[in-house]
């Protein structure tokens, strides 16, 4: 019976009941180790099958030595679910065969592609029974299984799926891996237990006088009072003799098992210590690595099961408890463990990568030829995306090479696969032990380490912090080294607002790029085009950007890395226009969903809905920069991310959603703070006044915009087009009473644009005259211009503010039958776009003419941005299972969009909301 945990078994219990109704339910059980984790989620586990007896539970445990054994983890969760690989898309089922090592393919076996088809798994195991799936000291779990099942876990909120994770808190696990991991689950944190329950526990054992004093030694840790009272002498049981002067609290529990491994006899004591030395937990192996060293190998796991050390069946051995593992581990010498893994590297001849490993622990000295062999070996993991076992493989072959340089470069090839895998933290370790290393680093080796640290740096901290970083790998690198770490100080420098750095980063590869090789002479004139175009020198930025282009269309291999994606987009776009370039982008985005490169699926996400909302495919807009804030906060991104949170608030304050918005722009304005970068944004305040502008807060607008004014001259962030703030100030004067101010504001920005080569401008200048002239002929006659303008334009959203403000004007002179016709066709274009708040405006205007407003969806029913998502891959024919692919969803969570969509838009199919998005 479960003593003391009432209210947490209640709580646990109501989310597995919930999983019944098809709600996702995910909790991370945590505490210190021994606190009574495994026990309240397996009391809780009985409790929900004996009332549920339909509920399938599929569980593992993460093991520390098998930390570093790619997708052992997913092996155990999957295997007992019902095959259906067959009904995953073509690259999550490659992906997912490589990884679990079911192929020798090397084919697209990407972490996320991974995680997707982990997802859609769970999701389909779920269809037919609820799901309960117990994780066990999660913190052990190897890196590749953690991120596949928690990418999983955050997306079955609307399956039959409840996920109960153990998790250990202490001293042993520095800098816990899991912090950012477990972001959106919820934690239930366990403490000691109460004097009152643990004479419940104890049940007699000691009397109450020695109970108090065990409790206040222990914290109340479930576990350390059973075992320690065990070791007890019958007079400290009683009380009559003092309690020993030191009992082991917290992370000293591992030692309190350390007398259950010493009290083995040998025979026993080395089964204990093979069982912890090895990686994958197969007893097959450890009962002939034991029967070669010991006379009578069963008598000796007999001794480890009666003393409750080992549980061994005919698959798989493990220890009772955890810790009893870590504690084979303190009471073991060095020697001993090196002669373990000998030994087991002799059993394990039929699999030569698990005996390479264990030739790797057992060896005690430098060994380059074994080195050599741990390196292909890190390579084969590689290819199959165990980046995070790579990663250990060749930190591992380093410590073995005997000479400083190669050493160190083995070094550099984990920084570089930690990097990819995704673990910033462990990129600062390796990469920190190479940069301290005062001689025998060759500069290439050195250069690699601050490259990504500066990679990771701009993605997930400090931007000017990764300038420094890419500027020293800069200096000391040679060939694509230093060419991509150019690249990549460019990119901060644009991140930073930094023109002149981005010019003299540009030269620099331009003086140093090898034009055979065809990546480097692409990103030499990609930079070109990049500092030409952050100047606003768009002309001169066409050239090198179509040269750009040119050498992806002769390589078309450029895009086997998902970066150039980006690369390719925004060249598309100095090459030509915002609609060419927007035309390939969403192409582009797929493609790297496909090859699950998540990785720049933000930066990636953001371009696209700032392209959007300047084409004003606002839905689209919408549904891009909301993915992209969700992708990047799952990440740990910052700058990127902020960019995405401001169009984000930009689209949520059209659609009336001030609250949301607002919050938006806090998270971007921290993230700017948290990047480095707050001096630059220039944007944010931009859209700031557009939101105060959607809120009616008209002093806001007048504040921030007359402060660009003063600053510099109210130009976009991009540089080219001065007084850009001009039609929502002048909106605002205009609200305000300020007539004066709003008549010279307008005037201003008449003379400098009304002749403008880009035709949105030009007809924002018409349109600010038609709302400021006294003269109605004149009015009516620059009106008709911005509309002329905004037919050979693209921004849909400016050419219906135009309609809206040519209506209004047209009502106060009393020309109803004219005003209705342009505020008709303003809130069509706004309902087209989705922008609920703007179509409110124009209806209010129509009813004051007296005429009724066409019927749409009810405002204040405004779609999410992940709604929206979902709709504008219906309207392309796409299927709930390709949907959930595509946006890293289950396919229930899918279902539940399309059926909110329904009913929020007033449809009644998928046909009619196909036809509603189509557009």
């Amino acid at each position: 019976m479960l003593i003391g945990r009432d209210a947490e078994v209640a709580t646990l219990l109501d989310g597995i009941g919930r999983v019944s109704a098809g709600r996702g339910f995910a909790v991370c059980v945590q505490g210190e180790p021994g606190i009574g984790k495994t026990a309240l989620v397996d009391a809780v586990v009985d409790a929900a099958t004996s009332a549920h007896p339909d509920i399938q539970v599929v569980r593992t445990v993460g093991v520390e030595s098998e930390i570093g054994l790619a997708h052992a983890g997913l092996v155990d969760l999957l295997t007992p679910l019902p095959d259906r690989t067959d009904a995953l898309p073509d690259g999550q089922r490659i992906a997912l065969a490589g990884a679990l090592g079911r192929t020798g393919s090397s084919a697209g076996a990407d972490r996320f592609l991974v995680a997707l088809a982990t997802l859609t798994l769970i999701s389909i195991g779920a269809g037919d029974r609820p799901l309960v799936i117990v994780v066990d000291d999660v913190q052990w779990l190897d890196a590749e299984s953690r991120a596949a099942l928690l990418f999983a876990v955050r997306r079955l909120r609307h399956d039959a799926v409840a996920v109960l994770l153990t998790r250990r808190l202490a001293p042993e696990i520095p800098a816990d891996p899991l912090t950012g991991d477990l972001t959106g689950i919820d934690r239930l944190s366990l403490s000691g237990l109460t004097t009152a329950d643990v004479g419940r526990l104890l049940d007699g054992a000691v009397p109450a006088t020695v109970v108090e004093p065990l409790v206040e030694r222990t914290g109340g840790n479930p576990l350390a009072l059973l075992e320690l009272t065990r070791s007890l002498t019958p007079e400290q049981r009683r009380g009559s003799a003092a309690l020993p002067p030191a009992l082991p609290v917290g992370a000293r529990l591992s030692a309190a098992f350390g007398g259950a491994i010493i009290g083995l006899s040998p025979a026993a004591r080395r089964a204990a210590i093979l069982a912890a030395a090895s990686f994958d937990g197969a007893s097959g192996p450890l009962l002939r690595a034991l029967a070669a060293e010991v006379v009578d190998a069963a008598a000796a796991v007999a001794e480890t099961e009666a003393a409750g050390v080992l549980e061994i069946d005919a698959h798989t051995v493990r220890f009772r408890h955890p810790l009893l593992r870590n504690a084979a581990w303190l009471v073991t010498s060095a020697a001993e463990r090196r002669s373990a893994h000998r030994t087991l590297a002799e059993v394990y001849r039929h699999r030569p990568g698990i005996r390479l490993r264990h030739r790797a622990e057992a060896a005690d000295g430098p060994d380059d030829a074994l080195a050599a062999e741990l390196l292909a070996l890190a390579g084969t993991e590689r290819t199959r995306a165990g980046h995070a076992t790579a990663s250990a493989i060749a930190e591992r072959a380093s410590g073995l090479l005997s000479e400083p340089g190669p050493s160190l470069d083995a070094l550099a090839d984990a920084v570089q696969d930690a990097a990819i895998g995704g673990d910033a933290r462990r990129v600062h370790v390796l990469a920190g032990r190479i940069l301290a290393e005062p001689d025998g680093v060759s500069p290439q080796a050195r250069a690699r380490a601050l490259l990504r640290l500066g990679t990771v740096e701009a993605d997930t901290g400090s931007v000017p912090r990764s300038a420094e970083l890419l500027a020293g790998a800069a200096r000391i690198g040679a060939g694509a080294v230093r060419v991509r770490a150019l690249f990549e100080l460019l990119q901060a420098h644009y991140r930073v607002g930094s023109a002149p750095g981005m010019a003299e980063a540009a030269d620099a590869i331009g003086a140093c790029a090898d034009g055979r090789d065809p990546e480097q002479a692409m990103l030499s004139a990609y930079s070109q085009a990049a500092a030409l175009a952050f100047a606003g020198r768009w002309v001169e930025a066409a050239d090198p950007a179509r040269r750009t282009l040119e050498l992806f269309d002769r390589h078309p291999g450029l895009l086997d890395d998902p970066h150039h994606l980006l690369t390719a987009g925004l060249a598309a776009g100095w090459a030509g226009t915002v609609a060419a370039a927007y035309r390939d982008g969403p192409r582009h985005l797929e493609l790297a969903r496909s090859r699950g490169a998540i990785g720049v699926l933000p930066t990636a996400l953001s371009l696209l809905a700032g392209a959007a909302g300047l084409l004003g495919r606002h839905r689209e807009a919408f549904a891009y920069a909301g993915e992209a804030v969700e992708l990047g906060t799952e990440l740990g991104y910052a700058a990127d991310v902020s960019i995405a949170q401001e169009l984000l608030a930009w689209e949520l304050a059209a659609r009336g959603a001030a609250g949301a918005a607002e919050r938006a722009l806090v998270a971007a304005r921290r993230l700017q703070q948290r990047a480095g970068i707050a001096d630059a944004a220039v944007h944010v305040e931009l859209v700031d006044a557009f939101c105060a502008l959607c809120a009616g807060d008209l002093p806001r607008v007048v504040v921030v915009l007359e402060r660009r004014i003063e600053v510099d001259g109210g130009r976009q962030p991009r540089g080219d087009y001065p007084l850009s703030v001009a039609p929502d100030l002048v909106e605002a004067y205009l609200g305000l009473g300020r007539r004066a101010d709003a008549v010279d504001l307008a005037e201003r920005h008449v003379a400098r644009h009304r002749d403008a080569a880009e035709p949105d401008i030009r007809a924002e200048a018409h349109r600010l005259a038609g709302m400021t002239t006294d003269a109605p002929a004149d009015a009516e006659a620059a009106f008709e211009a911005a509309h002329r303008a905004h037919a050979a334009g693209v921004d849909a959203f400016s050419a219906a503010r135009t309609r809206l403000a040519h209506g209004q004007r047209l009502r106060r002179s009393g020309e109803r039958l004219a005003a209705r016709e342009q505020l008709r066709a303003a809130a069509d274009a706004f309902r087209s776009m989705g922008l609920d708040l703007w179509v409110g405006r124009a209806d209010d205007e129509l009813a004051a003419t007296g005429s009724t407003a066409r019927r749409g969806p009810d405002r204040g029913a405004a779609l999410t941005s992940q709604e929206t998502r979902v709709a504008l891959f219906v309207a392309r024919g796409m299927t709930n299972r390709e949907i959930a692919a595509a946006l890293f969803l289950s396919p229930r969570t899918v279902e539940h969009h399309v059926t909110s969509v329904l009913r929020k838009q007033g449809l009644r199919s998928r046909v009619e909301l196909a036809a509603a998005f189509g557009s």
